[in-house]
């Protein structure tokens, strides 16, 4: 098992003398300024100009980005949707819960020092003394051959890891790293009880409306897991379902896409719904859903797990990430796993005591995930307390 992996490569950043900071709500700004970046930037999918632009008009339209520019070209771009927190004023990536493995806007060629950082985090509290608190959580160390600037901050490691597969451009190869055979007998059962039913296909959503219907049957299916484990459901508010429909609708067409929807449809019904993303040289798993009927029984959502790695092997991807979450099923095909990070800095003396605050409860959440036995009970009595048959 590889722990934070190294990079294919990293880029040599070049030393700036000033960064000048801007601080900018406009939307229309907002896309000026995504426009001026150099080609070759980096960024996590969730730090994207449509899932930032989506997020300010479909959800939180108190959405703005805190950028470095050398002259007119931005070098580093930090989207931040500001939100009430009980007493407090809190800003943190768009997306919220759904926002994973965070990455800020980066170009590679551009050294950012801390000192650069605060200088910004300063501009940002000149313009919005009512933010209290600046938390980014879940980042990773590095993307796509280029090192977070941030966490030159201090910063705590989060109470999830993320795990992933390093791809190899051989399927072959990325199977027998872990039961090689069970997967290979495993999914020819699948493939012999889907054709009793009535035969089965793999669909990418390239359309809309095939994107919507995937994102429907993933909503419903989550919506009743969520139900049963007793767990805050957080696809639930109606804004939160428009903003992901229009991210995949749009992206549903393109043809290299930010954001996919992919489905195994057995005897003319998804069985399992799988909702991805992708930098330059990886994809993430941002979810999957899994239909509770005649067909849970074969597996559908290892099979399409396993059908899909296939197909990223065949593509110039590098890695294959399963997110952000510890789960068996992952463990049974990843050879990486990464630490995530949180930054938090305070803009007030009432964001200070937010930050303790928010530091103690991500250390107790932390310790209590790390324990296997204690993890397990916690989840089994969430179940018993607020589950629903």
């Amino acid at each position: 098992m590889v722990f934070d992996a190294t990079p294919l490569s990293l880029e040599p950043a070049m030393p700036l003398a000033h960064l000048d900071p801007r601080i900018i709500a406009a939307p229309g700004e907002i896309a000026t300024i995504w426009r001026a970046l150099p080609q070759n930037h980096v960024c996590g999918p969730a730090q994207s100009e449509d899932w930032v632009s989506l997020w300010q008009s479909t959800v939180n339209a108190d959405c703005l980005i805190a950028c470095l520019c050398a002259g007119e070209t931005p070098v580093f771009i930090l989207p931040l949707a500001i939100s009430r927190s009980g007493p407090f004023r809190v800003a943190a990536y768009p997306g919220g819960p759904h926002a994973n493995c965070n990455f800020p806007v980066v170009s590679p060629a551009h050294a950012v020092s801390p000192g650069d950082l605060n200088r910004l985090f300063e501009a940002l509290h000149q313009l919005r003394p009512d933010i209290d608190l600046v938390t980014l959580e879940r980042q990773l160390s590095l993307l796509d051959g280029c090192a977070n600037p941030l966490l030159q901050l201090p910063n705590r490691v989060n109470a999830n890891i993320s795990l992933a597969i390093t791809l190899d451009r051989n399927f072959q190869t990325v199977l027998e790293r872990h039961n090689a055979k069970r997967k290979k007998k495993k999914h020819r059962n699948s493939i012999g009880k889907f054709a009793e039913a009535g035969g089965y296909r793999i669909v990418t959503a390239t359309v809309p409306g095939e994107a919507d219907a995937m994102l429907e049957n993933y909503l419903a299916n989550k919506a009743q897991k969520f139900a049963r484990s007793g767990i805050r459901n957080t696809f639930e508010p109606v804004e939160i379902q428009r903003f992901f429909r229009q991210l995949f609708a749009r992206h549903a067409a393109k043809e290299q896409p930010l954001f996919q929807l992919k489905a195994v449809e057995v005897a003319g019904r998804y069985r399992a719904v799988l909702g991805k993303s992708r930098a330059r040289t990886q994809t993430f798993i941002d979810f999957i859903g899994i239909a509770d009927d005649d067909m849970s029984n074969a597996s559908p959502g290892e099979f399409l797990f396993l059908e899909d790695i296939q197909d990223s092997c065949n593509t110039d991807l590098a890695s294959y990430s399963f997110g952000v979450g510890d789960e068996p099923y992952k463990r049974n095909w990843c050879d990486v796993e990464t630490l995530l990070h949180d930054t938090q800095h305070s803009l007030t003396a009432k964001g200070r005591a937010c930050a303790v605050y928010r530091a103690a409860r991500g250390n107790l959440v932390r310790a209590v995930k790390r324990n296997d036995h204690l993890w397990t009970t916690v989840k089994k009595l969430r179940s018993r307390l607020f589950g629903r048959a």
